[in-house]
């Protein structure tokens, strides 16, 4: 089977709507649906989905993705043989948006904006069907999404727009090969978002990916605009802010769960990101 692309026209950019994890129990099935309204994207973390989409049919299993059309006529086409548990996300997309193929419409020269950052007009591309290349930083972004909602309305619309753009920028397809920057830039970004309650210092990464720090600092700085120590700040005070949210634990517990060693630090490194301490914070959004 041909392998489509659905190609949306940027700015506007898409949008979340909705979504959830859903487990079905071995015997169960995905339903039929037609006229849905929105891109449903479908994210397995266990077991097997087996869906059609008008004359198309496919089985996605475990760290597979799909992405259903608004328009077209969805519908199971077997019974789940195991426990399946997986994301769905409903995006809407104002933008103009066409299927097509990698190999007859996307050529080498077009490039797709980086999502990290404003960019220029442009296009994004989507796999319909696709192995997932990080499943665990994928479904850790979308958990990240999926927190967002919970926020008043206030704070919740942008953190999860902002939340989704990094959702989608895991799905997208990039025609162009990546520099060498681009790839140890993309590698460091995941150790950190799989390790950032450890102990990760310029030596440590160095060491891990047998650079020197300053090529790796470079690297950084090019496609995050931010040295690696930075990063890891920022992403900390992002997991500490959904932990104030979600959960009811003391601020030293907070601070020692994201890898701040004290919890003074950890306040006025939040204050001076936030511009309110992490108990004003927590009151704020309650």
């Amino acid at each position: 089977m041909e392998t489509s692309y659905l190609s949306f026209a940027v700015p506007p950019l898409p949008y979340f709507a909705e979504g959830n994890s859903t487990t079905f129990r071995k015997g169960q099935q995905h339903p039929a649906r037609r006229n849905l309204g929105f891109f449903d994207i479908i994210l397995v973390q266990q077991g097997t989905l087996y869906i059609g989409e008008e004359a198309l049919q496919w089985n996605v299993s475990a760290g597979e993705a799909l992405i259903l059309e608004p328009a077209k006529f969805h519908y199971p086409t077997a019974r789940c043989t195991a426990d399946t548990t997986f994301y769905w996300l409903h995006m809407q997309s104002p933008s103009t948006w066409r299927e097509q193929t990698v190999c007859s419409s996307i050529s080498s020269d077009e490039t797709i904006p980086s999502l990290h950052y404003h960019t220029a007009n442009g296009t994004i591309h989507l796999p319909k069907y696709q192995q997932i290349a990080y499943p665990q930083v994928l479904f850790d972004a979308v958990e990240n999404l999926l927190q967002s909602t919970i926020q008043p309305r206030s704070f919740a619309f942008w953190e999860t727009q902002q939340s989704f753009m990094q959702v989608l920028q895991h799905l997208s397809y990039n025609p162009v090969p990546q520099q060498a920057s681009l790839q140890l830039a993309e590698r460091i970004e995941i150790y950190i978002k799989q390790h950032y309650n450890q102990r990760i210092t310029n030596s440590t990464l160095a060491k891990h990916f047998h650079v020197h720090e300053n090529y790796m600092a470079r690297c950084m700085k090019q496609i995050y605009h931010c040295t690696p120590l930075a990063y890891l700040a920022a992403y900390r005070l992002h997991q500490a802010r959904l932990l104030l949210i979600t959960t009811d634990w003391s601020l030293q517990h907070i601070a020692e769960e994201v890898g701040f060693t004290r919890q003074s630090y950890f306040s006025k490194s939040f204050k001076a990101k936030f511009g309110i301490s992490p108990s004003e914070y927590r009151i704020r959004v309650q």
